[in-house]
């Protein structure tokens, strides 16, 4: 049986944004879990309502479809799950970063997420594709700015281009070649390609 993702519940103190932010938060914990136990398809209005303790009119005011709600909840987790090294070297930054993404893919919501991706791809919502990855390239920036100011990269480096090597590779042996990602697979692809590019060991 594939594994379920478990999102940890927080200590119930003051929330930071109130109420807002804790409607949100619940809203995304549900779309993450459904879409672990049943995909995409599982992630209706309705569904996120009944999970999340919301009405249904609540999600109509934020976003007229649920694409943009789902997508929120995707960016969230790549956000909190797989940028947030600050070890002083871009080489292990990037190792974790790779590792946490490589989790998430291997967890019961790496299928969904590899549907959801063909879904955008094939218009199901337009914008939505260059929305979340213009977020991931925010989110990454600090990782890649801190590298260039300690002069392990130039700051001419394609930073897109690298991730991508380095990314790719994870996906094309899970979901292309059905074979196992294992933590010491993932240190070596991202030890290979920061080679590649003289990063500092």
């Amino acid at each position: 049986m594939s594994e379920v993702v478990q999102i940890a519940e927080p200590a119930r103190q003051k929330r930071p944004g109130g109420r807002t932010a804790d409607v949100t938060r619940r809203i995304n914990e549900a779309i993450l879990e459904l879409m672990a136990e049943g995909g995409i398809e599982y992630c209706t209005f309705q569904n996120v309502a009944t999970r999340a303790g919301v009405e249904r009119s609540t999600l109509y005011r934020r976003n007229p479809d649920r694409w943009p709600t789902i997508m929120e909840a995707i960016v969230h987790l790549a956000e909190r799950e797989t940028a947030n090294f600050n070890t002083g070297a871009f080489r292990t930054d990037l190792m974790g970063t790779l590792l946490n993404l490589s989790r998430v893919l291997n967890s019961s919501l790496g299928a969904p997420l590899m549907s959801v991706a063909a879904a955008l791809q094939g218009g199901a919502a337009p914008g939505q594709a260059e929305m979340f990855w213009a977020s991931r390239q925010r989110h990454l920036a600090p990782m890649f700015e801190a590298a260039i100011s300690r002069g392990e990269l130039p700051s001419h480096i394609d930073r897109d281009r690298l991730f991508a090597m380095v990314a790719g590779p994870i996906y094309f042996r899970k979901f292309i070649a059905s074979q196992p990602v294992t933590d010491d697979w993932v240190r070596g692809v991202v030890n290979q390609v920061c080679d590649s590019f003289d990063v500092p060991r």
